[in-house]
């Protein structure tokens, strides 16, 4: 637990100097005495109770999921415990964003949960430079501070295209999935293995089953499930590529749903996400730290020419 004076009592403590600088000018020093005497017995409790304001408190900043580009809200949840307490704080800093998260929680036996309000962040990674719970009660004057565990980073993916899922639909992801429509990749039906706790009841391939008396899952080349490809070129400028970006967001918020898997390749990266391959949260940190790469820079991974390739390039048919 660390201590500090805050910005009130800061300027307490510059009018107790004043005072002292007065008790040996003026010639009233015993009214001088009896006001600096209460002002130390005031500063010393307000600090001694700050202090044992957080006594025995713990707390912990849960899993942060990622979270789209200029979305903000309640994206952190914290837990609290400890015994009662007045006016407890909670303070978590990241690195790159404007000022700190702060928000008051109640504290009583047991555990308390606090949704933190995150700002509207721009896509990228922030580090988490510090989490803490806080108290400034009963004066204001000591700030009490404890240190609590956090995850390393938030992760602020791009803002996903507009989910137009429709066949036809013009533009955004609409016309993403048209292009996809005939672009799934090598995602193929490869074999059969047995079932797994864990699997979609929709992948068992039920006349195998019935002939072996148990139940089998039909295994996909590159991936468990259907699915589509699709290849991320970072060699672009920067308009192409966050609109590329976005358009694999929304596209993995769409495979998300509907329980797919997506098969990203890219600079770096060639991965099925999704089911029981690679978690989705590796693909969106991915997407936040990506940069646009220079025009001779090295070229994604060779795959089939029928599969889709972004971003698509300005004024390309």
């Amino acid at each position: 637990m660390s201590l500090r004076p805050t910005g009130l009592g800061v300027r307490t403590a510059l009018f107790f100097f004043l005072l002292v600088a007065a008790f040996f000018a003026a010639p009233y020093a015993n009214l001088f005495f009896l006001l600096l005497l209460f002002l130390t017995i005031l500063g010393a409790f307000d600090l001694l109770a700050a202090r044992a304001n957080l006594a025995g408190a713990s707390g912990r900043v849960e899993e942060i999921q990622p979270m789209p580009a200029g979305a903000g809200g309640a994206g952190l949840a914290v837990v609290a415990a400890g015994r009662r307490r007045w006016a407890v704080a909670v303070e978590v800093e990241l690195e790159g964003a404007l000022g700190t998260l702060r928000a008051a929680l109640g504290l009583a036996e047991g555990e308390a949960k606090l949704a933190l309000p995150v700002p509207p962040l721009p896509r990228g990674l922030y580090r988490v430079r510090a989490a803490r719970i806080a108290s400034t009660w009963p004066l204001g004057l000591w700030k009490a501070r404890r240190a609590i565990a956090a995850p390393a980073e938030v992760v602020v993916y791009p803002a996903p295209l507009a989910l137009a899922t429709s066949r036809g639909a013009g533009g955004g992801v609409g016309e993403l999935y048209d292009m996809l429509g005939s672009a799934h990749g090598f995602l193929q039906p490869s074999e059969l293995r047995e079932y797994r706790p864990g699997d979609e009841l929709r992948l068992v391939h039920w006349k195998a089953s019935a002939r072996r008396g148990t139940l089998v899952i039909k295994e996909w080349e590159g991936g468990t499930g259907s699915g589509h490809e699709v290849v991320l070129d970072l060699r672009a400028t920067g308009e192409e590529l966050e609109e590329g970006l976005s358009a694999v967001s929304a596209l993995a918020h769409a495979a998300k749903e509907q329980k797919e898997v997506l098969t990203v390749h890219s600079q770096g990266l060639s991965a099925t996400f999704g089911g029981s391959h690679r978690p989705w949260r590796e693909l969106f940190r991915f997407l936040a730290a990506a940069s646009p790469l220079p025009e001779g820079g090295p070229p994604p991974p060779p795959v089939s020419p029928a599969v889709l390739r972004l971003p698509r390039r300005k004024g390309a048919a």
